[in-house]
């Protein structure tokens, strides 16, 4: 197809789009949200009657890297999710007939978020007096003899905390030392009795991030020695 020097081509607006050959994306509320350390692609498509041409993918402003089209599409492969992959995306198609070049509109904006999924922790007991039984709904410890709830985390990040809740509400929080947080009663009452879990918290790119809950602890208290 020959172009004059008068003539002003109008490609179509490209399409962008997001595959996770992982599967560890979801959709949020404002676009893919993306398990940090897995890989994902950025696709951009055109319907355009030209071979060849490329395409652009730029992050708010600035343009992240070119590739050329292949069927009027190309892949951009991200082998490992990282918050600095986080932003506004976008395609603009380009082509040249009759030695010019001629750009497309920017195709609508792909917002990625990357996230960190957290392993649910454990929660444990340990009595330094020994004065504690399981009963068939969980330990039963004397009253007035210390006990100590333990929550540990399975994680590849440094720090972070730990939060102890009882029933709904946080009870009390302790930083994690090697992945693992003590929260220490030094005299069993009868207040201390309910359903206890641990939470992981952690702070990576100013951002916090949090496990699920976990089990739950189930902790009777009572009068009497065992």
């Amino acid at each position: 197809m020959q172009v004059d020097s008068f003539c002003l081509l109008k490609l179509q607006q490209p399409s962008i789009s997001l595959s996770d050959p992982d599967g560890l994306f979801h959709v949020g509320p404002q676009g893919p949200v993306i398990t940090r350390g897995h890989s994902f692609t950025i696709i951009c498509s055109a319907q355009s009657q030209f071979p060849g041409g490329s395409f652009q993918l730029i992050r708010g402003s600035s343009i992240t890297r070119t590739e050329s089209a292949v069927s009027h599409s190309a892949s951009f492969l991200f082998p490992k999710a990282d918050f600095s992959h986080e932003g506004n995306y976008s395609c603009v198609y380009e082509v040249s007939v009759s030695s010019r070049s001629f750009r497309s509109s920017d195709s609508e904006l792909l917002l990625i978020t990357i996230t960190v999924i957290l392993q649910q922790p454990s929660i444990s007991l340990s009595d330094p007096d020994g004065l504690f039984h399981v009963g068939p709904q969980g330990p039963v410890i004397t009253r007035g003899h210390s006990f100590t709830i333990i929550c540990n985390a399975d994680s590849q990040y440094p720090g972070g905390s730990f939060h102890l809740f009882r029933g709904s509400s946080i009870t009390r929080t302790e930083s994690a030392v090697s992945h693992s947080a003590s929260f220490f009663f030094p005299e069993a009452d009868f207040s201390h009795e309910g359903n206890y879990s641990c939470v992981y918290v952690v702070t990576l790119s100013s951002r916090s991030f949090r496990s699920s809950d976990s089990e739950l602890l189930l902790i009777t208290i009572t009068g009497n020695d065992v």
